[in-house]
């Protein structure tokens, strides 16, 4: 519920900051609204780090040092902002919001930032779901921001909190 409010806050700060984004959203039908939703939340994870514990050895590719085996028990912390911008995976410009983008088959839109196998989170359709549903109906009134809100770094989701985010009707 947390990083769902987090997100519902991030992804109207963005509509309501690009006002082509949102007048697109506003037209678009559910699914092209759920893949603005997927690449806002893409460039914006909630929860800014995964940690785990390898359970075997994992042998990874990397673009430096060619392959490094991480053992098992070794922890693993990976930081999703770097993660979901990965130009090897995203594309071009992989720090611009681009609903749409081609990712490759197995890649979800989200990237990691509902997380991973068993660990991925199970509300993650939810969430994308509740968001389109409050964000569709409120940006139907023709809101504007009352100004950015208040952004704090929280040290639990490695992420942002978002508070005092204020809309008021058009004049």
């Amino acid at each position: 519920m947390a990083t769902t409010r987090e997100f519902i806050t991030v992804a109207a700060w963005h509509l309501l900051d690009e006002p082509a984004l949102c007048t697109r959203y506003l037209i678009a039908e559910r699914v092209e609204r759920e893949a603005i939703l997927h690449e806002i939340l893409r460039l914006e994870p909630v929860v800014g780090e995964l940690r785990r514990t390898a359970g075997e050895p994992i042998t990874v590719h990397t673009a430096d040092s060619g392959r490094v085996t991480i053992a098992r028990g070794e922890r693993i912390e990976m930081q999703l902002w770097r993660t979901n911008a990965d130009p090897g995976v995203v594309g071009e410009n992989p720090d611009t919001l681009c609903p749409g983008r081609e990712l490759p088959p197995a890649v979800p839109p989200v990237l990691l930032s509902f997380g991973d196998g068993h660990h991925r989170c199970p509300g993650g359709p939810l969430a994308i779901l509740e968001s389109d549903i409050f964000l569709h109906r409120l940006l139907a009134h023709d809101v504007v921001a009352a100004g950015p809100p208040r952004v704090r770094w929280n040290p639990v989701s490695q992420g942002y909190d978002l508070d005092r985010f204020m809309v008021r009707l058009r004049d």
